[in-house]
C-alpha cells in the first residue's frame, strides 16, 4: 500500500500575457500558468523550482496579484488573487495547515478577467481588502472581501464602472497622500489614464491624463519617503524659486508609474495642498496653511489661460501642461490636491508592457533609528528584449538608465512582465518563450548577473520518454520544442543561505530537476518521441518526416558533471554541438574544426562566405563549454541544440506515433490515416537508416494511435483509432522481413488512446475513450495449436475517459501496477490482486494540485535501477506525466 507521494518535479511555462506574475513580501512568485496559479520562490538556494500549481480556474489565468496587510515594513501578503478568461477572479489563501485553499470567487464579470488592482501603500491596516478588476467586458468592479474563517471569505460587489466602448488594461489602487481615502488608476485603450476618488463607498470619476499615444499596459503607485538628507530630493528644472520649492517632491507624495505601447514611461505625483474653504476663487484659507495655498495659487494665477480648461467631473479645474487640481469633500471639510506630470522615461525601442517600483525598505536616520523608505528606483520591461532599472540622479534629478538586462540578437522575443524582489537585490522577467529570467545584484555598482530559474513549455506537451539509462527526461510539445529535464545533484552548503528555507543538513547532497537542454527547435508542432539508444532519438512532427538526433559531446560532458558521475562514453568523434542556420529545420553539427576556422582569419572568399554564415547563427564557441550548472534560459535557446543525423521518409500526413524497440535496431512509426494504406506502420533499420523493404505492418484501417514494442522485442503492439489493437510477432533470421502480423481484436467501442506492457511481458492493457481500460494475456488454455489468442482477463471503468497508461517495472509486493491518467487530468494506480490478476484494486488517487488539469497525453515509470539504492528510496518508484495542460511532471510513490 502507497504510504506517500509527493511531488519531484513540475515544469510549465508561464502564460505570455503581461500582468500575470506577481512577487510577494515573503519572496514567493505568484504567476499564470495554463488555468493554473504556480507558486516558485527564485531565491530558494535549492533551485526547487515550482512548489506548487493550484487549480481552480477553468481557462487561462491572465493576472495575478498579492493581497497585502500591514504597517509599513510590517507588511505581508496575506492572500493571492487571480482573474481568468473564464470571466471570473479567485481568492487564494494558506490554511493553518500550510494547504492552499480556493477561499473566494469572484463573479459577474461578463468577459475575460484581463487586469487586478489592489491596494499599495505605507500602511495597509483594514479589517476588509479593496480589490477592483478589469475585464474585457469593459467592466471594473470594485470588490470588498472579509475573512469568514481559516477556508472561506466573504466577497461583496461594491460598484461597477462601465467604461463603455473603452476596455481596461491596467489597474492600481492606492491612497491619496495623508489620507485613507482610496484613489483608482486605470488605463485604457483609449490612452488616457482615468483617475477615480472613492466618497462614500462609491469610487467617483474625479481626472483624465493625458500624454500616452499608445494603449497603456501597467500602471504602479509608490508613496515618496524623502531619506534623512534632503539633499537627493528632486526639483524641477524651473529657474523659478516658487516654482521649484512648489514642485519639489514632498514625504508622502504619491508616485504613479505608467507603462504604455508608445515605448514611454510616464511618472505622474499627487500631492496634498491643505484645506479648502469656500470656491476655487476663493483668497480666504484655513487651518494655517496659507502660505502653501497662496503659493499655489499665485501660480495658477500666472498661467496663460490657454493652458487651462474645465473637466465636466465636479468642474474641476485641468492644467494640461502644469498641475491638476482635485477637490475632496470630506465629512465637514473639503481637501485639495494637485496632480502633476513628474517625468518622461525614454530607453526602450518597443511596447512597454511593465513598470514595477522597487519594494519599501529599511534605512537609518540621523539618530541611528531604522525607518521605512521607499528607494526611487522603477524597473520596466519591454518587447526590445530588455528590462531598465531607472532613478533620479542625485544632482539634476533627472530620471536616467543605470541598468538594462536581456537579450542581444538571439531567438528571444522580449519580455511581457518583471518584477522586483522584495529586497530589491534580484529582478525577474517572463517572456515569449513562457520561461523565467532572473538576475540579482551582487554589489553596489549594479552587477547584475544572470541566476538559474525556472522554465517549461507553452503549449501541449504530446509525448515524453526515458532515455534507455533512465538518466535524463525528454518531452516533445505543440509548441515546437524537445526538451531534456535532468536531476542536478551537488553538494550543498546553506552557510551561504539567506533567511529562505533550505535543507537542514550542513553539506549534505541535493538533488533538483532542470531543464538542461533543447535538442530540438522546430517550425512544426512534434507530436512523438522515442529513444534507439542512451545518446541518440527520433522525434516526430506535423511535417511527416521523421528525424534522428545525436547528443554532441558538449552534453554528454555535461550531464556527467551534473549528475556527479564519470564520463565513459568515447567522445573523440563526437560534434562539439548543433546550430541552426536562419529559416532552416535542420540541425547542423560543429565540429573542432569549425571553431578553428573561427579563429583562424584567411583571406579565401569562400571560407569567409562560410564564415559569415556560421557566426550569424551561433553566438560563440565558448558557449559550447561544459556545463556546471544548469543552462539559463538563453543558453537553452541557442547552445543546447543536438545535431540531426538523418531524416525518415515515407509518410504522406502528419505523424501521430513512434516506437523503438529496446535493443535500438529497429524505429516503427505511424501518421494521420483515414484509409488503410495510409494506416500501416513503417518499419526502419536503424543500422542503415533506410525502411524494411518488406517491413511495413498492415492490419489498421485508421490512425495508429500508439506503438509499444515488448521489453524482450519479440512483439510489437500498436493500438488505433478503428478501436482495434494488433501484435505483431518477430521473424527470428528473418532480416527482410523482421515482423509479421498473428493477432487482431476490436477490443472497444471508442477510440483507444494508449496500451502498456508489463515488465514480464505476460499481460499488456488498452486504454480508449469508452472510459475502459481492459487487460489481456496469452491464452493457454485454448485446445488449438495457435498460441497467439489474447483474450481480456479484466475490464476497469472510469468516470471519464482513459488516455494515457504505463506498467510499474517490477513488482510492488509481489502485485503488477499500473497507472492510469484520465481526459480530466486525474491521474490513479490499479493494483492486482496477488493471486488473480482479474482482480484490480484502487490503491492510489492522487491530489488534483499534483495532477494535471486537462488530459493526461503520456505517464511512464522510471526504472527503480535509476534510483538511489539508499534505504529510503529502495521501495520508491518515479511516475512521470504530462498532459494538455503544458506541465510535465514527476511523482515519487513510496510504498
Amino acid at each position: 500500500m502507497v504510504s506517500k507521494v509527493s511531488n519531484e518535479f513540475t515544469s510549465i511555462g508561464c502564460n505570455r500575457v503581461p500582468q500575470v506574475a506577481a512577487w510577494g513580501k515573503d519572496g514567493m512568485v505568484a504567476f499564470g500558468a495554463y488555468n493554473y496559479v504556480a507558486l516558485y520562490y527564485p531565491e530558494d538556494p535549492e533551485c526547487r523550482g515550482i512548489i506548487s500549481t493550484l487549480v481552480g480556474h477553468n481557462d487561462r489565468v491572465n493576472c495575478v496579484d498579492f493581497i497585502y496587510r500591514g504597517e509599513e515594513l510590517n507588511q505581508r501578503n496575506i492572500a493571492i488573487i487571480s482573474g481568468s478568461a473564464d470571466r471570473t477572479a479567485r481568492v487564494w489563501k494558506l490554511t493553518k495547515d500550510k494547504k492552499w485553499v480556493n477561499s473566494a470567487i469572484l463573479e459577474s464579470h461578463g468577459g475575460s478577467v484581463n487586469t487586478i488592482g489592489v491596494i499599495r501603500a505605507k500602511s495597509i491596516i483594514v479589517d476588509k481588502d479593496l480589490i477592483v478588476t478589469g475585464s474585457a467586458d469593459g467592466a471594473i468592479k470594485v470588490w470588498e472581501r472579509s475573512i469568514d474563517d481559516d477556508v472561506h471569505d466573504s466577497i461583496k460587489c461594491l460598484q461597477t464602472i462601465n467604461l463603455e466602448k473603452k476596455y481596461p488594461m491596467a489597474l492600481a489602487l492606492s491612497y491619496l497622500p495623508e489620507s485613507k481615502i482610496p484613489i483608482l488608476a486605470c488605463g485604457s485603450t483609449n490612452k488616457k489614464i482615468l483617475l477615480y476618488i472613492q466618497k462614500d463607498g462609491v469610487f467617483i470619476p474625479s481626472l483624465t491624463l493625458q500624454g500616452h499615444e499608445n494603449w497603456i499596459r501597467s500602471l504602479s503607485f509608490a508613496t515618496y519617503t524623502a531619506l534623512p538628507l534632503s539633499n537627493c530630493t528632486i526639483t524641477s528644472s524651473n529657474s523659478d524659486s516658487t516654482i521649484q520649492e512648489q514642485y519639489k517632491l514632498k514625504d508622502g507624495d504619491l508616485l504613479l508609474a505608467s507603462a504604455s505601447q508608445d515605448k514611454y514611461v510616464r511618472l505622474w505625483r499627487v500631492s496634498y495642498n491643505g484645506e479648502v474653504s469656500g470656491s476655487f476663487d476663493n483668497e480666504e484659507v484655513t487651518n494655517g496653511k496659507s502660505k502653501e495655498k497662496k503659493s499655489l495659487k499665485e501660480l495658477l494665477e500666472n498661467l496663460p489661460d490657454d493652458t487651462m480648461d474645465t473637466l465636466s467631473f465636479d468642474k474641476k479645474v485641468q492644467l494640461h501642461t502644469k498641475a491638476h487640481i482635485i477637490d475632496v469633500d470630506m465629512s465637514s471639510i473639503k481637501e485639495r490636491y494637485s496632480v502633476m506630470f513628474e517625468a518622461l522615461l525614454m530607453g526602450h525601442d518597443d511596447w512597454v508592457y511593465s513598470v514595477c517600483w522597487q519594494p519599501p525598505t529599511s534605512i537609518m536616520d540621523k539618530e541611528g533609528n531604522a525607518r521605512y523608505h521607499q528607494p526611487m528606483s522603477i524597473l520596466t520591461s519591454s518587447s526590445d528584449k530588455s528590462m531598465m532599472v531607472w532613478k533620479p540622479d542625485q544632482e539634476t534629478g533627472v530620471w536616467v538608465n543605470l541598468v538594462r538586462v536581456g537579450e542581444i540578437g538571439g531567438y528571444a522575443l522580449g519580455f511581457f512582465g518583471g518584477l522586483f524582489g522584495p529586497k530589491g537585490n534580484y529582478i525577474l522577467a517572463h517572456g515569449h518563450t513562457g520561461a523565467f529570467h532572473l538576475w540579482k545584484n551582487l554589489s553596489s555598482d549594479h552587477d547584475w548577473q544572470p541566476q538559474i530559474s525556472i522554465s517549461g513549455c507553452f503549449n501541449s506537451v504530446q509525448d515524453i520518454t526515458w532515455d534507455p539509462t533512465f538518466k535524463y527526461l525528454v518531452s516533445v510539445s505543440l509548441d515546437q520544442t524537445t526538451r531534456l529535464f535532468a536531476p542536478w545533484i551537488r553538494q550543498f552548503n546553506n552557510d551561504q543561505t539567506e533567511d529562505v528555507q533550505v535543507s537542514e543538513k550542513q553539506n549534505s547532497i541535493v538533488t533538483t530537476w532542470h531543464e538542461i537542454g533543447r535538442p530540438q527547435i522546430h517550425g512544426y508542432d512534434i507530436q512523438c518521441i522515442a529513444f534507439v539508444n542512451q545518446w541518440r532519438f527520433v522525434s516526430g512532427a506535423d511535417e511527416k518526416i521523421l528525424r534522428v538526433f545525436d547528443a554532441p559531446k558538449t552534453f554528454v560532458q555535461s550531464l556527467s558533471k551534473l549528475l556527479g558521475e564519470e564520463v565513459s562514453e568515447e567522445l573523440e568523434s563526437r560534434p562539439l554541438g548543433a546550430n541552426l542556420p536562419p529559416l532552416g529545420l535542420s540541425n547542423k553539427a560543429i565540429f573542432n574544426y569549425d571553431v578553428e576556422k573561427l579563429s583562424t582569419p584567411s583571406e579565401d572568399d569562400e571560407l569567409l562566405i562560410r564564415r559569415q554564415t556560421f557566426t550569424e547563427t551561433l553566438t560563440t564557441p565558448s558557449s559550447l563549454k561544459i556545463l556546471e550548472k544548469p543552462p539559463f534560459e538563453e543558453q537553452l535557446l541557442q547552445n543546447t541544440l543536438w545535431p540531426e543525423i538523418d531524416k525518415l521518409y515515407g509518410h504522406g500526413y502528419e505523424l501521430i506515433s513512434v516506437g523503438a524497440s529496446h535493443d535500438g535496431k529497429y524505429v516503427a512509426c505511424a501518421c494521420k490515416a483515414t484509409t488503410p494504406e495510409d494506416a500501416i506502420i513503417r518499419l526502419y533499420n536503424t543500422t542503415t537508416w533506410k525502411e524494411q523493404s518488406n517491413g511495413s505492418l498492415k492490419s489498421h484501417s485508421l490512425t495508429v494511435t500508439k506503438i509499444r514494442f515488448s521489453h524482450s522485442d519479440k512483439l510489437i503492439l500498436s493500438v488505433s483509432r478503428d478501436r482495434t489493437w494488433s501484435l505483431f510477432e518477430k521473424c527470428e533470421g528473418n532480416e527482410a522481413t523482421p515482423y509479421k502480423f498473428i493477432s487482431k481484436n476490436k477490443a472497444h467501442a471508442r477510440i483507444i488512446w494508449d496500451c502498456s506492457w508489463s515488465h514480464d511481458d505476460l499481460l499488456f492493457a488498452t486504454a480508449s475513450r469508452d472510459k475502459t481500460i481492459k487487460i489481456w494475456n496469452r491464452d493457454t488454455t485454448s485446445q488449438s495449436q495457435d498460441q497467439n489468442q489474447w483474450h481480456c482477463i479484466t475490464t476497469l471503468k472510469f468516470n471519464d475517459a482513459v488516455t494515457a497508461i504505463d506498467f510499474a517495472p517490477r513488482f510492488i509486493g509481489e502485485k503488477y501496477l499500473i497507472a492510469i491518467g484520465l481526459e480530466n487530468g486525474q491521474i490513479l494506480c490499479y493494483q492486482s490482486n496477488q493471486m488473480l490478476i482479474d482482480k484490480w484494486n484502487l490503491i492510489i488517487d492522487i491530489d488534483r494540485d499534483k495532477c494535471h488539469a486537462a488530459s493526461v497525453n503520456r505517464l511512464t515509470f522510471r526504472s527503480t535501477n535509476a534510483l538511489s539504492t539508499n534505504s529510503d528510496r529502495v521501495n520508491r518508484l518515479q511516475l512521470a506525466s504530462c498532459g494538455s495542460d503544458w506541465s510535465v511532471r514527476i511523482l515519487n510513490l513510496d510504498f
